[in-house]
């Protein structure tokens, strides 16, 4: 059972909520403190306690006389230092691609020389939930984000699951972003080929379906991206 947060952290995920769905926007200026405590049911100790945590993440600037804006926040910025949080603008995904393509298909290969029979069993349980829930987005790329966070504990290295739990946040959104642009289907046939490699403990093939899935979607991100630019 999840560990139940308290108000500053719930006002903390649905500000990080607002700024990664693109409602706030770099630049903008944000609700102040007064009218966040009304529209959430919180006190307004609460809003700033959470407020005060981004401006030291420097995720948002307090401006005396003005309000509290949102920064342009980067890649470059985040990494940094390692803030313990993710808040990237949407661009970052085709980045976010490419350094999964160097991280995940060298950890598969060392999960599957590690892992025990428990990654494997939640790494099932992950595609079952994939195909159970494939027209239900928001459980299905869950599904698909916990498939790939299974495979990182499976590689029992501390700072591969680490930076797997620092970069949570960024993830999780991605997953989704690469759901609404591809769907379920090409993540489906993929995975289990991983799965079954994983099951054999084959490390190589293990490693090569995932550079497939992986190649195969920056690719089609890519083009997709590439589209859109040129009809804009």
């Amino acid at each position: 059972m999840e560990e139940k947060m308290n108000a500053s952290e719930k006002v903390y995920r649905i500000i990080e909520s607002k700024i990664l769905s693109g409602e706030w926007t770099p630049g903008m200026k944000i609700s102040s403190e007064n009218q966040l405590s009304k529209k959430l049911g919180v006190s307004r100790m609460s809003v700033r306690e959470a407020m005060e945590k981004l401006v030291a993440l420097n995720v948002l600037t307090k401006k005396q006389g003005e309000g509290t804006f949102v920064n342009d926040l980067n890649l470059s910025m985040y990494l940094n230092g390692l803030i313990p949080m993710i808040l990237l603008d949407k661009d970052n995904l085709i980045d976010i691609l490419e350094f999964r393509m160097i991280i995940e298909v060298d950890s598969v290969r060392l999960c599957a020389q590690r892992c025990d029979d428990e990654t494997i069993k939640k790494m099932e349980k992950c595609y079952d939930d994939m195909q159970r829930f494939k027209d239900q987005p928001e459980k299905f790329y869950m599904a698909d984000f916990n498939f790939h966070i299974a495979i990182a504990e499976g590689t029992k290295n501390s700072l591969i699951i680490k930076v797997n739990s620092i970069m949570t946040d960024l993830l999780k959104f991605h997953q989704k972003e690469i759901h609404e642009y591809l769907g379920p289907q090409g993540g489906l046939d993929e995975h289990i080929k991983i799965l079954e490699a994983m099951k054999e403990r084959d490390a190589e093939l293990a490693s090569l379906f995932m550079r497939r899935h992986i190649k195969r979607t920056l690719d089609e991100i890519r083009k997709i991206k590439y589209n859109l630019q040129n009809n804009k």
